[in-house]
């Protein structure tokens, strides 16, 4: 397919070409209201001019903000300034935040009063105050006077100081401090052309985006997609809602939706079919899509997840299956424009690691400690797949989500499997732990009662699978620890075990 992707592109500028040719359409909602693009670009100008007064000569900016409409606006008033939003994690933690500041050097972190109180997280910007100056969104706003508004109006051109054309994210930070992945404009305006070029999204849809911007596909879909093809998006506050979500989903009539498969359990046992009769196309994203969720969706709301594959590195799609090319258990096909190729890995004999290139792909890593890392030639996804003769992209495990017991290479997520098999439900989680005698052991984590190790044993031996498989103990969790991502918490999961080991 003969995609053009632009060398050169200001994500501000193409918000603005939009807006010319749909002056007056709501463009972006959240719960305290809704925009039309003029009404959103006259605010992003003048915010734009009020960031200028206070920091103008800062190439990097924090952003500490909420999923709503004053983050969407502080963002492109950045886009417009040529300076690189650097959006910080707030479920991270103060210490991985301060190490994301450092990182990137910020010396300004815009946020939001409201935010901080409701969120309850006056102590970690007391702490972040201790590394960087401190900036109120409501202060800005307020300082908004005539003059700044009726530059908009005669539509004075901007004169971009800065040059930058970046935004820097940050990964979760589990096994070593958060790493910086540097974005262009240009990855992300790729990745949305790439995904316009296999789904048919139109500008009478509407998208329902409960996912954080600092997660990439929040950001990618949720807040810049919608601008870039003219498409409405709801911004909720939070994904963890479970049961309002589907009430809103109903209210806003959305008809794409796009979340984890975690929390797409969670919808599905307060949504009702009345709910979400008006979505079209509905995508699991961010962890495997699990086949009680995949069979639940179909059956009570006669709805078809479509299950994808993404990286903050990759912008943040890779492959996704659509309502034309769909094959269950993929993860879809490879986008357009992008080229894939399998390393294969020792002691893993099924699949290998999968490396990617393509528009869409990062320019690289900033390190804590040691700066700029450039991606090179390939990325390296650390995803262990196998690609069929479609091409479809089949995976079967992070490399990091294998355990070595007695020198064979174990695929946790397949341990999972074998238990979702066993028992018909996916709500098991296990991770591996240091052991003396076989180097690794299993603990299963699950929040089904009257589950027991005994029946799970005696199922893996009558499906003659390997006694590596066992769990060596399966353990009960009222609720299992969730990233903001809606992804589970593996990292929590294993410092629980090892704490039950003392």
């Amino acid at each position: 397919m003969n995609l053009n992707i632009p060398e050169q592109v200001n994500l501000y500028d193409e918000i603005e070409k939009q807006s010319k040719l749909n002056p007056n359409k709501i463009i972006i909602e959240d719960q305290g209201g809704s925009l039309s693009y003029s009404q959103f670009l006259f605010l992003v100008d003048a915010l734009s001019k009020k960031i200028n007064e206070f920091i103008s000569h800062e190439e990097r900016v924090g952003l500490f903000l909420p999923n709503v409409i004053g983050q969407v606006t502080a963002l492109f008033a950045l886009f417009k300034n040529g300076q690189t939003p650097c959006l910080l994690n707030f479920s991270m933690g103060t210490q991985n935040i301060i190490d994301c500041m450092e990182t990137t050097a910020l010396q300004t972190v815009i946020t939001s009063r409201e935010f901080v109180e409701k969120a309850q997280l006056s102590l970690v910007v007391e702490e972040m105050q201790k590394n960087v100056k401190i900036i109120y969104l409501e202060d800005l706003k307020e300082g908004m006077d005539s003059g700044h508004k009726v530059a908009r109006r005669v539509d004075v051109p901007s004169t971009r100081k800065g040059k930058s054309t970046e935004i820097i994210l940050f990964t979760s930070g589990t096994e070593n401090k958060p790493k910086g992945v540097i974005l262009t404009h240009r990855n992300i305006y790729a990745n949305i052309r790439q995904v316009l070029s296999v789904v048919d999204i139109n500008e009478k849809d509407r998208i329902f985006n409960p996912l954080p911007l600092f997660h990439a596909f929040g950001l990618t879909v949720g807040a810049v997609l919608p601008f870039v093809a003219n498409v409405k998006s709801f911004l909720y506050s939070s994904p963890l809602h479970y049961k309002e979500i589907p009430k809103m989903i109903q209210k806003d009539k959305s008809t794409i939706f796009v979340a984890t498969n975690t929390f797409f359990d969670h919808y599905g046992k307060y949504a009702t079919r009345e709910n979400l009769e008006t979505l079209r196309i509905v995508v699991s994203g961010g962890e495997k899509l699990k086949k009680d969720v995949f069979d639940k969706y179909q059956r009570d709301f006669g709805i078809t997840i479509l299950q994808g594959y993404g990286a903050t590195e990759t912008s943040p799609i890779i492959a996704l299956n659509t309502p034309d090319f769909n094959k269950e258990g993929s993860v879809g096909k490879p986008l357009p424009l992008m080229k894939c190729k399998i390393d294969q890995v020792e002691g893993i004999n099924e699949g290998g690691n999968l490396l990617l290139k393509g528009p869409n792909v990062m320019k690289g890593y900033l390190i804590h400690g040691k700066g700029f890392i450039p991606c090179g030639e390939w990325f390296e996804t650390g995803d262990i797949v196998t690609i069929d003769d479609e091409g479809y992209i089949f995976i079967i495990s992070r490399l990091k989500r294998f355990a070595k017991i007695a020198g064979e290479m174990i695929s946790l997520n397949k341990i999972e499997e074998l238990a979702l098999e066993c028992f018909g439900t996916s709500s098991f989680y296990t991770v591996s732990t240091p052991e003396k005698r076989k180097g690794e052991k299993i603990i299963m984590f699950t929040t089904e009662k009257d589950i027991t190790e005994k029946a799970f044993k005696t199922f893996i031996k009558q499906k003659k699978i390997s006694s590596l498989y066992y769990p060596k103990k399966i353990e009960y969790i009222d609720e299992v620890p969730l990233l903001h991502s809606g992804k589970p918490n593996y990292q929590k999961l294993e410092e629980m075990a090892k704490g039950n080991d003392k």
